[in-house]
């Protein structure tokens, strides 16, 4: 439960904007919402900015866990991101991004879901940007406890069945339908073994190049991951990883957001939000795979890209041995 706690204001805000596509007063209040929330975003952006500043007219030494250069980053990380999220909020602009997007510039939900995916890809830059620090970290903590993960995807599936409003404005049949979750037919499962076994050929490859070309940021990537991971280097750890990982990740981005964004801005979605990886080549491989799914996503149907995910997941552990 206390996974969820963090993100109970987002998702009430989802709640109220799928009110707001048949309620005007309820659409009002997502943008109110919304409009409040960037507010926060700037303020906190602005005294960030400040921080160095305030510090030297009030005489205190800075602090160790906020340097001035840190401050700097995340402030201006967050006005940013508050400026474009406001201006996310104007109709003209949304249907400047409708010309690119599939989205309605009139919908409460899809400017929702704009605000909600400018903010992670600013705070997934900033987090990408602080790598070396991230990356250090994660070496340092305990493993990632099953049940932390089971609950972190299941927070996706929440995020997905929320925004394509189950319950509000569709039946779980309908919702089901909107997210792509169909029966993979025979052909559908061809391709999802031919994908399976080119990431994998894809992920030896890239990882020995990378331990050839880039040693050091390798070994450092891969000594967070097995600390990170270490809990699922098992069968059945693996079956966990690739099954909450398949059903949540594909859910979100295949199923609830590529129809709405497309495939590029999905993809790239999809990759920025993997920062556990640091500025690496395994984020270009995360979005190349990324675009795959986009393009598997198409063709069959969520359900097949949540079978190619979560094998190649589970794959992927048990051929460990193989990586440099």
């Amino acid at each position: 439960m206390w996974v969820i706690l963090p993100y109970l204001l987002p998702l009430t805000i989802i709640f109220v904007a799928n009110l707001g596509v048949t309620r005007r007063g309820w659409r009002w209040l997502t943008y109110v919402g919304l409009a409040l929330l960037n507010a926060l975003a700037l303020v906190v952006g602005l005294l960030l900015l400040a921080w160095p500043l305030l510090l030297r007219l009030s005489g205190t030494p800075g602090s160790p866990l906020l340097q001035e250069a840190t401050a700097s980053s995340f402030g201006l990380a967050g006005v940013v991101t508050a400026l474009l999220g406001l201006a996310c909020l104007m109709p003209g602009a949304r249907r400047l991004l409708g010309r690119y997007l599939a989205i309605d510039p009139a919908s409460p939900v899809h400017a929702t879901a704009l605000v909600f995916a400018l903010y992670l890809v600013t705070t997934s830059l900033l987090l990408l940007s602080q790598g070396q620090t991230v990356l250090s970290a994660a070496a340092e903590l305990d493993s990632l406890d099953p049940a932390t993960l089971v609950a972190g995807q299941l927070l996706f599936v929440l995020f997905a069945v929320a925004g394509v409003g189950l319950g509000l404005r569709r039946n779980a049949r309908q919702t089901l339908a909107r997210l792509g979750w169909h029966r993979p037919t025979l052909r559908h499962l061809g391709l999802a073994a031919g994908l399976v076994v080119a990431f994998l050929a894809l992920d030896l490859a890239t990882s020995w190049v990378w331990h050839w070309l880039w040693p050091e940021n390798y070994e450092l990537v891969a000594r967070a991951s097995q600390q990170m991971f270490a809990r699922f280097a098992t069968p059945l750890g693996g079956l966990i990883l690739g099954l909450s990982a398949g059903i949540g990740e594909e859910t979100l981005f295949r199923g609830a957001l590529q129809p709405r964004f497309r495939i590029p801005l999905t993809s790239i979605l999809f990759a920025v939000g993997h920062v556990q990886y640091a500025l690496s080549p395994a984020i270009a491989e995360i979005l190349i795979i990324g675009l795959l799914l986009g393009w598997l996503r198409q063709k069959s149907n969520t359900t097949t890209c949540a079978i190619v995910h979560a094998a190649y997941n589970f794959l992927d552990l048990l051929l460990m041995p193989l990586f440099p």
